[in-house]
């Protein structure tokens, strides 16, 4: 974990939830080269409760490397 302050979690899309895009900035994270774990929160209610894992592009958002498309 990294220390700095996580998204509230009712502002996350399900896509951020699930792991799919930068918690941070909403990016693909399929097309970033590096991503690292910023934390956890909850999510849900009731028995749906559960910690979703928040993912980041890395070393930051701004700095992040874009994965390269191979032919075309």
């Amino acid at each position: 974990m990294t220390g700095e302050a996580l998204p509230d979690p009712a502002t996350l899309t399900a896509g951020q939830l699930d792991e799919l895009n930068c918690a941070l900035c909403c990016r693909l994270l399929a097309d970033v080269l590096d991503d690292r774990m910023i934390g956890k929160v909850p999510t849900g209610t009731g028995p749906r409760r559960r910690m979703a894992e928040l993912w980041a592009c890395a070393p930051t958002c701004a700095t992040a490397r874009r994965r390269q498309v191979r032919g075309a």
